[in-house]
């Protein structure tokens, strides 16, 4: 079974409370990291957490951190019965701690947990993810796969181990969607 699962810099809570995986987390305890330094999730601190979209609707810009969660949370609809958001975001957008004198971020990414390599992305014009890296990881005898993505440098090959918080590449930009965002995309 395959469980699809974003990170755009990380939807971890809320895309780990599914079905599928609680039963098999009554198994086995999954010990997860976050990809990077931000842990402002887990204070309550969404605008410090998520990276900002900028967005021009209706003639009036703003940088709503909203955008950058999981689900319908991008292209925003008014309609009678209120605003809807109409497009669907398949990770989150995490705000980088760290930028350089161009303000590209320089945060270090990390493996979320113990797993393999099994591709990485080079190229940014090759998706929509721009430079990426994939890691299979085995939770009670299942395969899941973590994505990270909009990557500016990639540290690690297919075929290598890596293990939980392991620095695996570092923030970017790249990709068709990335609008000065530093996402991390993880899924199976």
């Amino acid at each position: 079974m395959k469980v699809k699962i974003h990170f755009s810099a990380a939807t971890l809570a809320p895309l780990l409370i599914r079905s599928t995986l609680i039963a098999q987390m009554q198994h086995q305890t999954l010990d997860l990291a976050l990809p990077t330094d931000n842990n402002a999730l887990f204070s309550g601190g969404g605008p410090a957490f998520y990276q900002y979209i900028e967005r021009n609707y209706k003639g009036v810009k703003s940088t709503p951190w909203e955008g950058g969660q999981y689900g319908f949370v991008r292209d925003p609809v008014e309609t009678s019965a209120g605003m809807f958001y109409s497009r669907f975001h398949e990770g989150i957008d995490i705000r980088p701690l760290q930028r350089d004198a161009r303000d590209e971020p320089l945060d270090e990414v990390r493996a979320i947990a113990d797993g393999k390599v099994v591709h990485t992305n080079l190229i940014p014009g090759y998706s929509n993810y721009g430079k990426y890296i994939v890691i299979e990881h085995r939770w009670d005898g299942s395969s899941y796969y973590s994505l990270y993505g909009h990557l500016s440098s990639i540290a690690v090959q297919p075929g290598d181990t890596v293990k939980r918080g392991q620095r695996i590449a570092v923030m970017g930009y790249t990709g068709a969607d990335s609008i000065r965002r530093a996402p991390i995309s993880i899924w199976n």
